[in-house]
């Protein structure tokens, strides 16, 4: 469970842009060769979905700055964000274990930006950083899901 909670902070970090991320001493500890000893298959799955929500949410963040892109010049329209990092921290705060299927990724509008002569609070740069942040993290995620795939692959061809 250390190693789930670490990844769920990992990724945490990466997609709240934080430079440094936490390192448990526990996560360093290896077996022969320089590779695991034990592969828990239940512990494995939770990682792969908690790293696929992390895609789903980048996906939908994809998603919704596209919207707001698009309603640039509409009046009246707020833009809309995702709301998955929050969601993501609450479940680390809390002592149970973390189940996964409370971390969908959800829309909101964060009516915190100001709005122009029209009504609208899309900003073009904004929403262009948002897309490069977004892309970013998102293949970051993919990485890191195709790495524990690999990982998997060494431990069921190692004999």
């Amino acid at each position: 469970m250390a190693d789930f909670r670490h990844l769920a902070r990992l990724l945490l970090n990466l997609a709240l842009g934080k430079d440094r991320l936490y390192r448990p001493r526990s996560c360093l500890s290896t077996g022969r060769r320089g590779v695991r000893s034990k592969i828990e298959v239940s512990k494995t799955s939770s990682i792969v979905g908690l790293i696929e929500a992390g895609i789903e949410a980048e996906s939908l963040r994809q998603k919704a700055i596209a919207s707001n892109i698009a309603n640039l010049e509409t009046p009246g329209y707020r833009r809309i964000d995702v709301q998955f990092e929050q969601l993501l921290a609450g479940a680390l705060k809390s002592s149970e274990d973390l189940d996964i299927s409370e971390l969908e990724p959800q829309l909101y509008r964060p009516n915190k930006t100001s709005v122009n002569a029209n009504g609208n609070d899309v900003n073009l740069e904004t929403e262009v950083g948002e897309m490069v942040k977004n892309t970013l993290r998102h293949k970051t995620y993919i990485r890191v899901l195709s790495k524990k795939y690999r990982q998997l692959e060494l431990a069921i061809d190692t004999k």
